[in-house]
């Protein structure tokens, strides 16, 4: 028979071990969306790469896998991550910062990491050289209208142009379109006059006679992140090594990108169907304008916009309230 010392040693070790193990087994399988274009390529390396599965292995889940989805806008990941039927999703970073705003205190919605700063075109079949151009016959397409980053570029030039009251002043006219369909549309000659799009679809456009009228960094004063990818606390806190594994073959993903340009390139021509030219996309890569890099840029600056404009009703002072910590050692702003 065991002493009272004893029975307390077994009984402390028992509850140890409680405290310290998992609640619960992660996840089988991480659901993982994407968007289209070029500047969704670290996770379309990840997806042909297997790097989350490969990482996953490493980590001690050797039998994970990953479903992937392709989703035209930002609402309706966000609605299947606070479900919980999607893990990791991506897209235009004020959709993200919006449902960091409003998850806040429950889900808890982060950025897991920046994709990409690129240029994105305003274009429009009007030699218009300024958003003030515009009239109520124009048409406006654009990924996620009303909500997408490119609404907020649109919003921040307005209110350069007539004041913070005026920021809406041309979303009668928007048509909510993914950058494929919106450059088609364009294109026709029909209803859309004018389409904010990105790489590649805004050089394609532009190379059918588009204008111009807009650049993303001519409203930011320089490059600034686009895309970003991102998750749930809850997601993170439930399993720890799965999202370990998104978080490793992301960095692995984009480290490639920014080293071995060639390779990235055939990689998102094979998954386009060949629609691309490797040489034109390695081209692309290779533009210092063109930037893959977890760290957030200049996102205070859309922050205080859409917190000036009532989009989110926080302020947040650093990038860093809004990513997860395993990137908060990057140089981001």
């Amino acid at each position: 028979m065991l002493d009272r010392r004893a029975l307390l040693s077994v009984a402390l070790g028992a509850s140890l071990a409680s405290w310290n193990g998992p609640t619960r087994a992660e996840v089988s399988e991480v659901h993982l969306v994407r968007q289209f274009g070029i500047g969704y390529l670290p996770l379309t390396i990840m997806l042909h790469e297997k790097l989350v599965e490969k990482h996953a292995a490493k980590a001690g889940l050797p039998s994970l896998t990953t479903k992937w989805s392709v989703l035209g806008n930002a609402v309706p990941i966000n609605d299947g991550l606070i479900a919980g039927t999607i893990h990791v999703g991506s897209g235009g970073i004020a959709p993200m910062v919006t449902a960091w705003d409003r998850t806040r205190g429950n889900v808890g919605i982060l950025g897991i990491g920046a994709l990409c700063a690129l240029p994105i075109f305003l274009v429009s079949r009007h030699p218009y050289k300024s958003v003030t151009e515009f009239t109520d016959q124009d048409r406006i397409s654009m990924a996620g209208a009303g909500q997408s980053i490119q609404t907020m570029y649109l919003q921040m030039e307005l209110a350069k142009a007539y004041g913070i009251a005026e920021y809406k002043k041309l979303n009668p006219i928007f048509v909510n379109l993914s950058h494929p369909d919106g450059l088609m549309a364009l294109l026709s000659g029909r209803e859309i006059t004018a389409s904010f799009l990105a790489p590649p679809f805004q050089y394609r456009a532009l190379e059918k006679g588009m204008h111009k009228v807009l650049s993303s960094y001519d409203v930011m004063g320089g490059p600034a992140s686009f895309l970003s990818a991102w998750s749930t606390s809850k997601f993170r806190a439930e399993n720890p090594l799965a999202f370990k594994a998104v978080v490793d073959a992301f960095k692995e993903a984009t480290l490639l990108i920014n080293t071995n340009r060639r390779k990235a390139a055939e990689i998102y021509v094979v998954d386009t169907g060949g629609k691309e030219s490797v040489e034109e996309t390695e081209k692309q890569l290779a533009d210092p304008e063109n930037i893959f890099d977890l760290a957030p840029k200049k996102l205070i600056k859309l922050t205080d916009f859409m917190n000036a404009s009532g989009t989110i009703k926080s302020k947040p002072t650093s990038w860093k309230e809004m990513f997860f910590p395993e990137v908060h050692d990057l140089a981001g702003d």
